[in-house]
């Protein structure tokens, strides 16, 4: 397995592919990492416990988006060096980033223990899975600093073309993940705070295996945790590139946070059957999100090599791999919608409340392939601003208040909760596809923000 892979030169069709398909891999492992949480939970306790994992879990994926969205700079800033050739920037990067990502994950971890009751209210977490709620969090938020090292390490790999290493650390993490809910859920009966503390040891796990691969490899620069040190003209670019990112990562999940208060407030049943769907969809929207961030790193590294014809071109072929599996899903939820949701959970209520969901929501399936692979191909360029306001212009403009509107009208079911977020992704899409048309024709692609 090569440290590091040149993205600007072969076959497009298959470096893209060689480059994508372990990101479709690990995104599937770090889906089933999360949701194994979920399905532990579902066999061996009540309704009331798989309400609080997913509830917790909810948030917990919402600051990963957080963390996430500023990790993409170190993709995109060293994709952009590694393609310019400008080895000695990479460096700096590492060694900022890293700073900057230990500062914030500590400051997280401070925020959330101190507003955890607040935030379980602004979710309308119900009251018979309160208490499992709050000692989930709390849990989680200890490991916080584990999910942004994992997520470092990974961006930085990925910038320098290397998918295939992260794939490897998650599937490790994923596997102790696995083995300790069945320890501590099923053999200890600790309920959602055993389903947590699997958590956050098995990302410490793959925070250790990172940096040790990250150390050992055979890079074009050699890491030493001890010599790290700050750059501000770094750290204020990969603020402006990454700011964005979070900032429309967060709020986009907090919309979807919105739409499960609605969910929550319709009972039990409908608050565990939709945070099945939330784990389903974790792993129906990750070929497109896998394709769409595997499009950001070869973007960036065909950028600082000046080629940005190889990157749209593609984008192009990026949308259609994503689109086929979105068509498999959308066939599959339409027709046999309670087989998924299965997987998580036998009761009955769980099983009709998340079909019904399914059978308008499904739609999004279709839809999120564009706006996700337009958007890694923004992200590339390093136009997060754009991306970041048009996502979150779609989401509290037509999301939100649909998801009002049709959720707490009388008789409402997450029949109609499902019908906003495929609206919004329409939105989200053509306003995208208008903005890379007006780029292209103008020549502006390779220009500033």
């Amino acid at each position: 397995m090569a440290s590091q892979t040149d993205l600007t030169q072969g076959n497009l069709i298959k470096t893209l592919l060689l480059f994508a398909l372990p990101y479709v891999a690990a995104n599937f492992l770090q889906a089933l990492y999360g949701a194994a949480d979920l399905i532990i939970v579902g066999k061996f306790c009540d309704s009331s416990v798989v309400s609080a994992v997913a509830t917790g879990s909810q948030l917990l994926q919402t600051l990963t988006f957080f963390i996430t969205g500023l990790t993409v700079s170190a993709t995109v800033l060293i994709g952009k060096a590694f393609g310019a050739k400008q080895y000695d920037n990479i460096l700096k990067i590492i060694n900022t980033m890293s700073i900057c990502f230990i500062a914030a994950s500590i400051l997280l971890s401070v925020l959330i223990i101190i507003f955890d009751k607040e935030l379980l209210w602004l979710l309308q977490t119900p009251k018979e899975a309160y208490k499992s709620t709050l000692d989930y969090i709390f849990v989680c938020s200890i490991g916080l600093v584990f999910i942004f090292g994992y997520n470092a390490i990974s961006a930085i790999l990925r910038g320098l073309g290397n998918s295939t290493a992260p794939m490897y650390f998650v599937a490790i993490s994923c596997f102790i993940n696995i083995i300790a809910d069945l320890i501590l859920v099923g053999k200890y009966n600790l309920g959602a705070q055993g389903a947590a503390i699997a958590t956050v040891v098995s990302q410490l796990v793959s925070v250790v295996i990172g940096f040790i691969y990250l150390r050992k490899g055979d890079f074009v620069f050699k890491f030493k945790f001890k010599n790290i040190k700050f750059d501000m003209e770094t750290a204020k670019e990969i603020f402006k590139i990454g700011l964005p990112l979070s900032l429309q990562d967060t709020l986009i999940p907090l919309s979807f946070l919105f739409v499960f208060s609605i969910a929550n407030s319709m009972g039990v049943a409908s608050s565990a059957a939709y945070g099945s769907v939330v784990r389903l969809n974790a792993f129906m929207m990750l070929p497109a999100g896998s394709f769409a961030m595997a499009l950001t790193a070869l973007t960036a590294q065909n950028m600082g090599a000046g080629n940005m014809e190889r990157a749209f071109k593609a984008l192009k072929l990026s949308i259609l791999f994503a689109f086929s599996f979105g068509v498999i899903f959308f066939i599959w939820q339409q027709l046999f919608p309670q087989s998924a949701i299965a997987i998580f959970t036998t009761d009955k209520d769980v099983l009709i409340a998340g079909s019904r969901y399914l059978r308008t929501f499904s739609f999004d399936y279709l839809i999120v392939p564009f706006v996700f692979c337009i958007n890694g191909f923004f992200f590339g360029c390093g136009r997060t601003i754009f991306a970041a306001i048009n996502a979150i212009f779609s989401a509290f403009a037509f999301r939100v208040p649909l998801a009002f509107i049709l959720g707490t009208m009388s008789g409402a079911t997450l029949f109609h909760l499902g019908i906003a977020p495929p609206i919004a992704s329409i939105i989200t899409t053509l306003t995208a596809i208008t903005y890379l048309t007006y780029l292209s024709k103008n020549n502006k692609l390779l220009s500033d923000n």
